[in-house]
């Protein structure tokens, strides 16, 4: 019963683009950020979100109100075509008057909206950042071709780390995209704070975690950074769209690294904010 209601969310969760990362993923890249916020910046934190709630805590929250705020639908995304080797903003982020501009626009918007706006107004600011430099690392948010692989039909069937030798895998009908939202990390892990421990003891400790600049660069570079992995996990998906262990094999160097890059460029992004003043006079 568990495998049928697992498989009926999985196949009929993204009925338009993308959501996003699952809460899982979220949360993983929530938790890695708040582990290295700076004190200013912890404690902004916990004044915008009240004592006790941690980034984790509202990091799907862009998510849940997305149906009830349609104008934001455009933000949690960027359609770059799948061939094309950079972001063009004139191509790739035009501006819905009904559903707004692309992740790209919106997280420049948010830089200034973090640290200038007051209210109500600075605490969503906060859980639309939290939710949306995730959202840029999630390699198929930056697809344009089958809505970033909603349109894409594929089954799971894979061990993974939480199916052991005398497991025999169920197939799980699903989207290409959902299953880089959640299927995958699922096959990884059983609870999300045990994929940050995974990648606390791993990728966090490699060279490329720990050199210098990589929580930094612009948004276009994350986007065009997260593009060209997308170009890889696209293009060895199996003809016949049955992703089995196989496919989490190859694809799980860039799982681990665009999760754990994202929790490290949070940190700075709300850590830069936050110790900024700089606002216009309005």
């Amino acid at each position: 019963m568990k495998t049928l209601a697992l498989s009926a969310v999985l196949a009929c969760a993204f009925a338009s683009h993308a959501l996003a990362w699952g809460q899982e993923g979220h949360s993983i890249v929530a938790e890695i950020a708040q582990r290295r916020l700076s004190l200013e910046a912890a404690r902004m934190v916990e004044r915008l979100l009240g004592g006790g709630h941690s980034l984790a805590s509202v990091a799907s929250w862009a998510d849940d109100v997305r149906d009830a705020q349609p104008e934001t639908s455009n933000w949690h995304f960027v359609d770059i075509p799948l061939a094309a080797p950079k972001y063009d903003a004139a191509r790739d982020c035009k501006n819905d008057p009904k559903y707004g501009f692309c992740i790209v626009a919106e997280l420049d918007r948010l830089r200034h909206e973090l640290r200038c706006a007051t209210g109500n107004d600075q605490v969503e600011a906060l859980k639309f950042a939290v939710h949306f430099v995730g959202d840029i690392h999630q390699p198929l948010h930056t697809v344009l071709e089958d809505k970033g692989g909603n349109d894409i039909a594929v089954d799971l069937l894979m061990r993974g780390f939480t199916c052991g030798r005398t497991c025999e895998p169920s197939e799980i009908a699903t989207n290409f995209h959902a299953a880089w939202d959640f299927g995958l990390i699922e096959k990884v892990v059983w609870d999300w704070g045990a994929y940050v421990d995974r990648l606390e003891d791993g990728w966090l400790k490699s060279a490329e975690a720990t050199r210098p600049g990589i929580d930094g660069g612009s948004l276009i570079a994350w986007a065009e950074e997260t593009h060209a992995l997308a170009q890889t996990v696209w293009n060895i998906r199996p003809a016949d769209d049955l992703l089995e262990d196989r496919y989490l094999r190859d694809v799980l160097p860039i799982l681990d690294r665009q999760l754990g890059v994202a929790g490290l460029r949070l940190a700075k992004f709300l850590n830069d904010a936050f110790s900024s003043r700089d606002c216009p006079v309005r």
